[in-house]
């Protein structure tokens, strides 16, 4: 089996893949850049008690992380409780994915797994949108050629914005509205967000597939991606999964290396 962290800024995905590469159980936890190995073991020791796993039983570990500050605890849980050096995902490692000079360098973790998951499940070429702590676009075509993309402010963090930066608005849900004619404050700045935030998905998809030759499919992934997907129409396909098939992608393709 082989063990797969998706490391966000404000989750951590975790997937146990079987010897066919399927997944067998995955778990979400909070983002915390303080925890210690040994903490993090706890945590994943809990989860697998509960599914009769033992870390003895894995033969690979990979790790996806836009976190920094958690590499060497996550490289140190990997070797200490796995004992298993750990496929960390850069672009250093073998992607698939050509990015042109002098860029080739700069793609995020988060994006390469986005683009190879997408690549594994048959969507290129697409426009793989990712609703994280950030939105981030990424365009590319069927052979796996990087054209671009395009990172916003997330949901999530725009709406902790106006909670913490203005003194008299409240924290908010994001949820769907049937009006934009809010009439008190809480409906109001839903209304703004789902309306903004919509419009902004929808313009941003305009303009990228003015700018792309052929045609392209929306592909969504992330956690908001169901609730985008269920209320625009330019809106291909979501898969929640993208990030893992990804992961477990990138560890084929590199676990020989």
């Amino acid at each position: 089996m082989i063990f797969a962290l998706d490391v966000g800024n404000t989750n951590i995905v975790l997937g146990v893949f079987g010897d066919d590469y399927n997944m067998m159980h995955s778990w979400r936890i909070a983002t915390d850049n303080t925890k210690t190995e040994d903490e993090l073991y706890v945590i994943i020791r809990n989860f697998f008690i509960d599914k009769n796993l033992k870390f003895e039983d894995f033969d690979g570990v990979v790790i996806a992380s836009v976190v920094p500050k958690m590499m060497f605890a996550l490289e140190l849980l990997s070797k200490k409780y796995f004992k298993k050096d750990p496929i960390v995902v850069s672009t250093d490692i073998n992607t698939g994915i050509k990015v042109p000079a002098p860029y080739s360098s700069k793609l995020g973790s988060d994006r390469i797994v986005d683009i190879v998951g997408a690549k594994v499940s048959s969507y290129l070429p697409a426009i793989v949108v990712d609703f994280g702590t950030a939105t981030t676009f990424d365009c590319v075509d069927g052979d796996m050629n990087y054209r671009g993309g395009i990172i916003c402010p997330g949901m999530n963090i725009s709406a902790e914005a106006l909670y913490t930066r203005a003194a008299k608005l409240p924290r908010v849900e994001i949820e769907a509205v049937s009006t934009s004619l809010g009439m008190d404050t809480t409906n109001q700045m839903q209304a703004g967000l789902f309306y903004g935030f919509l419009g902004q998905f929808e313009n941003i998809i305009k303009h990228l597939k003015e700018e792309l030759d052929g045609e392209y499919k929306v592909v969504l992934t992330g956690g908001l991606s169901k609730f985008i997907g269920k209320h625009s129409e330019y809106v291909d396909v979501v898969d929640e999964e993208l990030t893992l098939k990804g992961i477990i992608e990138l560890y084929k393709m590199n676990r020989e290396k």
